[in-house]
């Protein structure tokens, strides 16, 4: 400890000059009261994130949603947010030790608690798109829970933005922030979800913001191939190649743009099938991508 008086902040901006340390904040509450002048082609999103007694939303449940509307400039800043709704519910079912060590949260926590589903809706419904930082975890959850709010356009800011192209190492939320200099207290849903807006916020080479570029790819139309009935002997093949094992559909997936659509169904048909099949072609965009 310092035994004089000194301003913290000194410390931290004299410490930051150095070689050989990094400083790291805690983020503090993202909000912005709105910008004059920057509402041309604005967009309108809604940040999001869930807890749940589970990895399966056939089965398990949310226990809790968090969602923040924003609205962002034509190149991607975001310049104005709503408040943050964050809601309990109670699952029906008992809250496992593991659940609760990820998310703090217990029975007690959720007893007699609801999501009000018609601000949840609301609140979806009037965004141009929703992002989370798993959309393949998060939209099914959503899906099932507030039917309502299906067929949305969702963007994913894990697999919808190439980090290791923007410089950074490792894609957890958690990483990703602590190369921008950044850390919170993790896995709470709103918590997260004022960390999702900081990362979509920060700024990139060339003027553009995380959220550019993310929109940028998610808006794109891309080529979900799909290897049903695949022979066993295939997975380590599929799996080295990209392909992924999907439980929803139980077949092996890969998402692919229209420059290697091709080539990998060339592949598959050939070193999967062995020429007496082919795998199914569906086009994609972001109203049905990170889908079940």
């Amino acid at each position: 400890m310092v035994s004089i008086p000194v301003e913290v902040e000194a410390l931290a901006r004299v410490l930051g000059r150095h070689p050989d340390f990094r400083v790291q904040r805690r983020l503090g509450r993202f909000e912005r009261a709105g910008l004059p002048g920057l509402e041309v082609g604005v967009v309108t999103g809604v940040a999001l994130d869930v807890e749940t007694t589970g990895f399966d939303p056939a089965q398990d449940r949310i226990i809790e949603l968090a969602m923040q509307r924003f609205t962002a400039d034509a190149d991607g800043r975001i310049v104005e947010t709503g408040p943050m709704l964050a809601f309990l519910e109670d699952p029906g079912v008992p809250i496992t030790g593991a659940i609760t060590e990820v998310t703090g949260l217990r029975d007690a926590d959720v007893k007699g608690r609801a999501i009000h589903d018609g601000e949840a809706v609301g609140t979806l419904l009037g965004a141009d798109f929703v992002v989370s930082h798993n959309a393949a975890f998060d939209r099914p959850f959503v899906e099932a829970r507030l039917p309502e709010a299906a067929g949305l356009a969702w963007a994913c800011s894990l697999n919808d933005v190439d980090w290791s192209e923007l410089g950074f190492e490792g894609r957890t939320q958690s990483q990703l922030i602590c190369q921008i200099g950044g850390f919170y207290d993790a896995h709470r849903a709103s918590v997260d979800v004022n960390a999702l807006l900081h990362l979509l916020d920060h700024g990139i080479s060339g003027g553009a913001t995380v959220l550019s570029r993310m929109l940028a790819n998610a808006r794109r139309a891309s080529f979900r191939l799909e290897a049903h009935g695949a022979p066993r002997s295939a997975s380590d093949a599929l799996k080295a190649r990209g392909w992924r094992w999907s439980p929803g559909r139980r077949c092996w997936t890969i998402e692919v743009d229209a420059r290697r659509r091709d080539e990998e169904v060339d592949w598959a048909t050939i070193r999967v099938y062995g020429a007496t099949d082919a795998p199914v072609v569906v086009e994609v965009d972001w109203r049905t991508r990170h889908g079940c």
